[in-house]
Protein backbone atom coordinates (compact mmCIF):
# COMPACT_ATOMS: atom_id res chain seq x y z
CA UNK A 1 0.00 0.00 0.00
CA UNK A 2 1.33 3.42 -0.97
CA UNK A 3 1.63 5.66 2.11
CA UNK A 4 2.91 8.79 0.37
CA UNK A 5 -0.40 10.60 0.91
CA UNK A 6 0.25 10.48 4.67
CA UNK A 7 3.41 12.53 4.44
CA UNK A 8 2.18 15.60 2.57
CA UNK A 9 2.57 19.06 4.06
CA UNK A 10 -0.30 20.14 6.33
CA UNK A 11 -2.59 22.71 4.73
CA UNK A 12 -2.34 26.19 6.24
CA UNK A 13 -5.36 28.48 5.64
CA UNK A 14 -4.43 31.51 3.54
CA UNK A 15 -1.30 29.90 2.12
CA UNK A 16 -1.08 28.63 -1.45
CA UNK A 17 -0.10 24.96 -1.61
CA UNK A 18 2.27 24.56 -4.54
CA UNK A 19 3.12 20.92 -3.86
CA UNK A 20 3.28 19.01 -7.17
CA UNK A 21 0.51 16.43 -7.43
CA UNK A 22 0.19 13.56 -9.89
CA UNK A 23 -3.42 13.89 -11.06
CA UNK A 24 -3.53 10.24 -12.12
CA UNK A 25 -3.04 9.27 -8.48
CA UNK A 26 -6.33 10.99 -7.58
CA UNK A 27 -8.24 8.62 -9.81
CA UNK A 28 -6.15 5.46 -9.90
CA UNK A 29 -4.60 5.18 -6.42
CA UNK A 30 -6.97 3.93 -3.72
CA UNK A 31 -4.32 3.82 -0.96
CA UNK A 32 -6.14 6.36 1.19
CA UNK A 33 -9.38 4.35 1.10
CA UNK A 34 -7.53 1.12 1.87
CA UNK A 35 -5.70 2.74 4.80
CA UNK A 36 -8.97 4.20 6.08
CA UNK A 37 -10.62 0.74 5.94
CA UNK A 38 -7.64 -0.79 7.70
CA UNK A 39 -7.55 1.77 10.52
CA UNK A 40 -11.31 1.76 11.00
CA UNK A 41 -11.85 -1.99 10.72
CA UNK A 42 -8.79 -3.67 12.27
CA UNK A 43 -8.31 -4.63 15.88
CA UNK A 44 -7.04 -1.90 18.19
CA UNK A 45 -3.70 -3.74 18.48
CA UNK A 46 -3.30 -3.78 14.70
CA UNK A 47 -4.16 -0.07 14.53
CA UNK A 48 -1.43 0.75 17.05
CA UNK A 49 1.07 -1.40 15.17
CA UNK A 50 0.16 0.42 11.95
CA UNK A 51 0.56 3.81 13.66
CA UNK A 52 3.99 2.81 14.96
CA UNK A 53 5.01 1.81 11.43
CA UNK A 54 3.65 5.08 10.00
CA UNK A 55 5.59 7.20 12.50
CA UNK A 56 8.76 5.14 12.04
CA UNK A 57 8.66 5.75 8.29
CA UNK A 58 8.22 9.53 8.59
CA UNK A 59 6.06 12.10 10.35
CA UNK A 60 2.54 12.04 8.93
CA UNK A 61 0.34 15.05 8.19
CA UNK A 62 -1.89 15.40 11.26
CA UNK A 63 -4.90 16.46 9.14
CA UNK A 64 -4.67 13.39 6.91
CA UNK A 65 -4.04 11.06 9.86
CA UNK A 66 -7.06 12.29 11.81
CA UNK A 67 -9.22 12.09 8.69
CA UNK A 68 -8.53 8.37 8.45
CA UNK A 69 -10.25 7.82 11.81
CA UNK A 70 -13.31 10.00 11.39
CA UNK A 71 -14.87 13.30 10.44
CA UNK A 72 -15.06 16.92 11.57
CA UNK A 73 -11.60 17.91 12.76
CA UNK A 74 -11.76 20.45 15.57
CA UNK A 75 -9.00 22.71 16.87
CA UNK A 76 -8.62 23.76 20.47
CA UNK A 77 -6.00 25.35 22.65
CA UNK A 78 -5.48 23.80 26.06
CA UNK A 79 -2.83 24.96 28.53
CA UNK A 80 -1.04 26.84 25.75
CA UNK A 81 -0.90 23.77 23.50
CA UNK A 82 -2.59 23.43 20.11
CA UNK A 83 -4.68 20.25 19.84
CA UNK A 84 -6.60 18.86 16.90
CA UNK A 85 -9.22 16.21 17.50
CA UNK A 86 -12.23 14.56 15.94
CA UNK A 87 -15.85 15.29 16.64
CA UNK A 88 -16.94 11.97 15.08
CA UNK A 89 -14.68 8.91 15.45
CA UNK A 90 -15.56 5.94 13.23
CA UNK A 91 -14.29 3.31 15.68
CA UNK A 92 -16.48 2.09 18.54
CA UNK A 93 -13.48 1.20 20.75
CA UNK A 94 -12.00 4.72 20.68
CA UNK A 95 -13.58 7.38 22.87
CA UNK A 96 -11.37 10.26 21.76
CA UNK A 97 -8.33 11.04 19.62
CA UNK A 98 -6.36 14.24 19.72
CA UNK A 99 -3.05 15.30 18.28
CA UNK A 100 -0.84 17.95 19.87
CA UNK A 101 1.15 19.92 17.31
CA UNK A 102 3.81 22.58 17.40
CA UNK A 103 1.94 25.69 16.25
CA UNK A 104 4.67 27.19 14.03
CA UNK A 105 6.03 24.10 12.26
CA UNK A 106 2.83 22.00 12.40
CA UNK A 107 4.87 18.97 13.51
CA UNK A 108 3.17 16.33 15.62
CA UNK A 109 4.47 16.21 19.17
CA UNK A 110 1.99 13.79 20.70
CA UNK A 111 -0.97 11.67 19.65
CA UNK A 112 -3.42 10.79 22.42
CA UNK A 113 -5.85 7.90 21.98
CA UNK A 114 -8.49 7.23 24.65
CA UNK A 115 -9.99 3.72 24.80
CA UNK A 116 -12.07 1.60 27.18
CA UNK A 117 -10.22 -0.12 30.04
CA UNK A 118 -10.80 -3.69 28.71
CA UNK A 119 -9.51 -2.71 25.24
CA UNK A 120 -6.52 -1.02 26.84
CA UNK A 121 -5.48 -4.14 28.77
CA UNK A 122 -5.66 -6.34 25.67
CA UNK A 123 -3.57 -3.93 23.58
CA UNK A 124 -1.08 -3.17 26.33
CA UNK A 125 0.08 -6.77 26.68
CA UNK A 126 0.40 -7.27 22.92
CA UNK A 127 2.34 -4.04 22.26
CA UNK A 128 4.75 -4.53 25.15
CA UNK A 129 5.48 -8.07 23.94
CA UNK A 130 5.92 -7.12 20.28
CA UNK A 131 7.99 -3.98 20.22
CA UNK A 132 11.51 -3.99 21.50
CA UNK A 133 12.86 -1.44 18.96
CA UNK A 134 10.70 1.47 20.19
CA UNK A 135 10.66 2.84 23.70
CA UNK A 136 7.50 1.92 25.60
CA UNK A 137 6.59 3.37 28.98
CA UNK A 138 3.96 1.33 30.80
CA UNK A 139 1.78 2.84 33.52
CA UNK A 140 -1.39 1.58 35.16
CA UNK A 141 -3.77 3.55 32.93
CA UNK A 142 -1.56 4.65 30.03
CA UNK A 143 0.94 3.30 27.56
CA UNK A 144 3.41 5.74 25.96
CA UNK A 145 5.19 4.73 22.77
CA UNK A 146 8.13 6.94 21.81
CA UNK A 147 8.97 6.92 18.11
CA UNK A 148 11.72 9.27 16.98
CA UNK A 149 10.49 12.73 18.15
CA UNK A 150 6.85 11.70 18.46
CA UNK A 151 4.83 10.09 21.23
CA UNK A 152 1.69 7.99 20.90
CA UNK A 153 -0.11 7.67 24.24
CA UNK A 154 -2.90 5.17 24.77
CA UNK A 155 -5.12 6.00 27.76
CA UNK A 156 -7.60 3.73 29.55
CA UNK A 157 -10.92 5.47 30.15
CA UNK A 158 -13.09 4.07 32.92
Amino acid sequence: MNREFLYTRPYTPGEIDDTPVDLDSWFLDDSREKMEEKLRGSSLSDVLIELIDIFQENEPNYQVLLGLFGDKIIKETREGKVLYGLEEIQRPDMNKIDIEIEDQTLHIEKMNIFVSAPSFLTVKDKIIGLYCHVRVEDREDSLSILIRDNIIVLYAVK
